[in-house]
């Protein structure tokens, strides 16, 4: 089971961002449904490697969180609430985000008791995913949406206004397809983490 805890950067001196965060995190499928537990955190319980990654997709692209993730098992049966459940996983995602808290750019650590040479990888890999969403520019992420909204990239340049050249050049420095390259590359040493 995949547990994700997500702190707010500078809670004390900002917004709360937890709503907007939550709607955010709505589509991605969920064990247990993201919800606030404490303060400015979000936790979740997620069984799918692939939601895994939509998930932290959110959550990295906005920038204003700290992620742990934990690997491992839960007690079953599960409550109605992240809130109530217990287990390895949730420690160890609370073991993570305290430590994603002390990181640079890029704040996302990952725990596992059982697999800590897996979760070192993913972590990395995530990390990498990361800092590819946070160093693209508000233009290049305009154009990417666009791009992935659009049937051709034609008609994605035609939507913008700019040359099919301007979004070539775009998506190019934007490193999206790099980014998504490394997509299943994380999904399959998720799975690897979470086997017995």
């Amino acid at each position: 089971m995949f547990a994700l805890t997500i702190d707010q950067h500078r809670s004390r001196t900002g917004e709360d961002l937890v709503p907007a965060l939550l709607d955010g995190l709505a589509p991605v499928p969920t064990v247990l449904p993201f919800e606030r537990t404490v303060g400015d955190e979000v936790q979740g319980l997620l069984d799918d490697p692939d939601a895994v990654l939509a998930a932290l997709l959110v959550v990295l692209r906005d920038g204003n969180w700290s992620v742990g993730l934990g690997i491992g098992p839960v007690e079953t049966p599960l409550p109605d609430s992240v809130r109530a459940a217990r287990g390895q996983a949730l420690l160890d995602a609370r073991a993570a985000v305290d430590r994603a808290k002390g990181t640079g750019e890029v704040r996302v650590a990952v725990v596992s008791a059982s697999h800590p040479d897996v979760a070192a990888d993913v972590e990395a890999v995530a990390g990498l995913i990361g800092t590819l969403l946070r160093r693209r520019t508000d233009r290049q992420w305009a154009v990417v949406d666009a791009v992935d909204a659009a049937p051709t990239q034609r008609a994605a340049a035609e939507t913008l206004g700019v040359s099919p050249q301007n979004v070539s050049q775009a998506l190019a420095a934007s490193a999206i397809a790099v980014e998504r390259a490394v997509y299943p590359v994380l999904v399959r040493l998720l799975e690897r983490a979470e086997a017995p």
